[in-house]
């Protein structure tokens, strides 16, 4: 929602100082268009290869999704599994591991499963780690990279435009001065679509995108550490109270806490019910 409501409130405030300078047509020139969005797109797609450069829709969509959910789940999740393989075995999460539709944590799972020792674990779990941030911000390079292009491109159109007004200084007609006040405009629109361009769009998606990722990447951290503690068979209460500790105060999970008010209730339930 915050992705909308930002454009939302940035075309409105955008369109009503074009409107109060002189309406939208004022601002609208074509050559500076094609400089800017032409020239910009250009670049991108001689520094980048062509498949990563056709993704750029799928990541653009990215942005106006659901944001990721709170990394509290994973903490109930990991207790979860925690109290299931001390009362049981480690093998008894192989069932868990078809009911679970994050791939990190399926991995994870099977490598405790299959009985791999805790550092292996980890080497593969942190490798794996590392290459989904890798490929997380291949896409807010791009971006960033566009947002630096476009106010260079935006200046290339000044220059343009300056070097066609200073064609026609030197004449006293009046085509001679309606070019040199098209130069101008071309020129300064220019700078106006690649600093708007980079600031307003540009930027911006790239920062949702390093967020997401940020997120996302956090959750995966949550992971390897829950993962790591349940093959050592550590007291789930420990498991929550470390796991939170990647969390703010407001967003932690109190799972354990939870688990045992049940208990005591269904305990206070039976108790109620026998000496009836």
């Amino acid at each position: 929602m915050s992705t909308a409501i930002g454009a939302i409130i940035g075309a409105f405030f955008f369109l009503y100082a074009i409107v109060e300078q002189g309406g939208l047509k004022v601002f609208w020139d074509l050559p500076a268009v094609m400089i800017v969005g032409g020239g910009t797109l250009a670049a991108i797609m001689i520094s980048y290869p062509l498949p990563r450069v056709m993704r750029v829709s799928g990541v653009i969509l990215q942005i106006f999704k659901s944001d990721v959910q709170k990394p509290s789940w994973v903490i109930k999740l990991m207790v979860e599994l925690s109290f299931k393989a001390r009362q049981k075995s480690l093998l008894a999460l192989e069932d868990e591991i078809k009911r679970i539709d994050n791939r990190f944590l399926k991995l994870g799972l099977e490598l405790v499963v299959d009985g791999q020792p805790g550092n292996i674990v980890r080497e593969v779990l942190e490798t794996e780690l590392d290459f989904v941030q890798v490929r997380h911000r291949s896409g807010e390079h791009m971006f960033r990279t566009a947002s630096r292009f476009t106010p260079a491109f935006g200046l290339i159109g000044t220059l343009i435009g300056l070097v066609a007004m200073l064609k026609n200084i030197g004449s006293a007609s009046e085509g001679a001065a309606k070019a040199i006040g098209q130069g101008m405009a071309v020129g300064l629109i220019g700078t106006f679509y690649g600093a708007t361009l980079a600031n307003l769009i540009l930027i911006p998606i790239a920062e949702k995108l390093r967020s997401r990722s940020d997120d996302e990447i956090l959750v995966n951290r949550i992971i390897l550490e829950g993962v790591l503690m349940i093959q050592g068979g550590v007291n789930p209460r420990i498991i929550e109270r470390k796991l939170n500790s990647f969390l703010p105060p407001e967003h932690r999970a109190m799972y354990y806490e939870q688990i045992l008010k049940e208990s005591k209730q269904r305990a206070a339930t039976r108790a109620q019910s026998g000496g009836e």
